[in-house]
C-alpha cells in the first residue's frame, strides 16, 4: 500500500481556520491581550494532503487514528489599549479551502511587518496524511507523522516517533532541531543559529550541519549507512551502540579529534591499530567490519566519537 509523504514547512505563523460561529473572542490574562479562538473539524480520504501556512505562533501536529483533521487555533494581540487589540485581532484572517482529498490553511495578516499578532495552533491528521506546514516564526512539534519537510526561521523542531517514505528534512535559521525515533531512507537536519540532535533514529544517510552549535548522533549506525555532522563553531558528538563497524574521516582545524573505538589507520606510513592512531586534530580510519562511513567536520570546535 501507497503511503503518503508528510510535508512539514515552517515559514509563517498562521491565523487558525474555523468554521462559521466556532471564533469566539476573550480577553486574555496579559494587559492589553486579547484571544480568539477558532475550531474545525474536516474528513480527508486516504493518502490525502494538509497543506498549513503560519506566521506567528506555535504548531503542534499530531497523528491520529481516524480520517479526521481537527483544527485547533488561538489568534493573539497584545496592545495596551484592548479596543484598539479586539480591532487589530479581526484583521487576522484564517482561510480553510476544502478541495478533493486536500485541505489547505492560509492565515492572513495587515501589511506591517511589526504587526502585533500570532495564532497558535494544534492539529490532528491522518497517520497516511501528506502534511506540508511553513512558518516563519514560532516553534514546531510533530509526533507520529509521515513527514518530508519541517522549516522555521525563528523557533524550535521537536520530531519524535515519526516516518518518512524517502527523504526528510528539518531545518531552521535561529532554533534547535532535535529528532527522536525518525526512521526514513535519508535524513537531512539543518540549523544557523542552535544545536542538532538525533537520537535513536534509522536512515541510509543522514547529514546534520549547524553553523553556530553542537550537532550530536546517539545510536545505531546502519551497515553501509553515510553519516555527515558538520559544525562551524561547536561540537561534534557520536554515542554509539551497536557492533556495526565504521570507516571514518574525521578533522576540525582548531579543536581535538578522539575515538573510544580503536581505530585502524590509514596513511602515507601504511597501516597500525590502536587509539593513538590519530592526529590531535584528524583520524583517518576503519574500526571493526567499516560497513558505515562517517563523515565529520569542526572547524573551531571538538569531535568525539564515544560508546552509549
Amino acid at each position: 500500500m501507497k503511503r503518503a509523504r508528510v510535508f512539514v514547512f515552517v515559514v509563517a505563523t498562521l491565523a487558525g481556520a474555523l468554521p462559521a460561529g466556532a471564533q469566539t473572542p476573550s480577553t486574555g490574562l496579559g494587559a492589553g491581550e486579547v484571544t480568539e479562538r477558532f475550531s474545525r473539524t474536516s474528513h480527508l480520504d486516504a493518502n490525502g494532503a494538509f497543506d498549513l501556512v503560519n506566521l506567528h505562533g506555535n504548531i503542534v501536529i499530531t497523528a491520529g487514528s481516524g480520517r479526521d483533521v481537527t483544527i485547533e487555533a488561538v489568534k493573539r494581540v497584545e496592545r495596551p489599549n484592548q479596543n484598539a487589540a479586539r480591532a487589530l485581532l479581526q484583521m487576522i484572517d484564517i482561510q480553510v479551502v476544502e478541495e478533493a482529498n486536500r485541505i489547505d490553511i492560509r492565515t492572513s495578516y495587515p501589511r506591517p511587518r511589526n504587526f502585533p499578532g500570532s495564532v497558535d495552533f494544534t492539529i490532528t491528521v491522518p497517520a497516511d496524511a501528506s502534511v506540508s506546514v511553513r512558518a516563519t516564526g514560532g516553534s514546531i512539534r510533530a509526533t507520529g507523522i509521515r513527514v518530508e519537510a519541517l522549516r522555521t526561521v525563528s523557533g524550535d523542531i521537536d520530531l519524535v516517533d515519526a516516518s518518512a517514505d524517502r527523504f526528510a528534512t528539518a531545518s531552521a535559521v535561529s532554533g534547535n532541531v532535535t529528532v527522536r525515533g525518525l526512521t526514513a531512507s535519508a535524513i537531512q537536519l539543518t540549523t544557523v543559529s542552535g544545536n542538532v540532535r538525533v537520537d535513536n533514529s534509522t536512515a541510509d544517510r543522514l547529514m546534520a550541519r549547524a553553523v553556530s552549535g553542537d550537532v550530536e548522533y546517539a545510536g545505531e549506525l546502519a551497515r553501509s549507512g553515510r553519516y555527515e555532522l558538520i559544525s562551524h563553531s561547536g561540537d561534534v558528538r557520536l554515542l554509539l551502540s551497536g557492533s556495526t563497524g565504521f570507516d571514518v574521516q574525521a578533522n576540525s582545524f582548531s579543536g581535538s579529534v578522539q575515538s573510544d573505538f580503536p581505530i585502524t589507520r590509514r596513511g602515507r606510513g601504511g597501516e597500525g591499530n590502536g587509539r593513538g592512531a590519530a592526529t590531535p586534530r584528524a583520524i583517518r580510519g576503519t574500526f571493526g567490519d567499516a560497513s558505515a562511513l562517517l563523515v565529520l567536520r569542526a572547524f573551531s570546535g571538538s569531535i568525539s566519537i564515544g560508546r552509549r
